[in-house]
């Protein structure tokens, strides 16, 4: 393998979806502001709906460590746990953390390869009822091959 570092452009957000609940609702029920919302349906309506739901979304896109990012938005998002809860227990609503790398980014930076969570922000995701999912792209997969 070379050892050559990769360069990572990453960011991080919590999000809301619903296909019943619009972002303004969820807005006036968090009374917290979003950093961006959607609309289901608002880029396209056949075959079918893009985006899929509504959408409300706190997001960190500061360049650094993708844990420090998810720190930064889940203490955003902490105050209005019970009320994020309320509105997934609903059933209309669901909700997760969205961490998000590009690797060999030529505008990324260096040495941000791992991750992690503590325990009391597993808890918290967990008591709001939340998902934790991780989508990496890799562009250039030859400088990280075996020769």
């Amino acid at each position: 393998m070379v050892d050559v570092p990769w360069k990572v452009q990453q960011y991080c957000y919590f999000w809301l979806a619903s296909e019943a609940v619009r972002a303004e609702q969820v807005t006036e029920c968090l009374g917290l502001e979003p950093d961006r919302t959607a609309v289901m349906g608002s880029r396209r309506t056949s075959p079918g709906l893009v985006p899929a739901a509504h959408r409300w979304e706190i997001r960190c896109e500061t360049h650094g460590p993708i844990d420090e990012q998810a720190s930064t938005v889940l203490a955003r998002i902490a105050p209005a746990a019970d009320r994020v809860r309320a509105l997934v227990d609903g059933g209309d609503v669901e909700a997760g953390l969205m961490m998000v790398r590009y690797f060999d980014d030529p505008d990324g930076g260096y040495n941000a390869m791992g991750w992690w969570l503590s325990r009391e922000q597993i808890q918290l995701l967990a008591r709001m009822g939340a998902s934790v999912e991780s989508d990496e792209y890799a562009g250039d997969f030859t400088a990280h091959s075996r020769r």
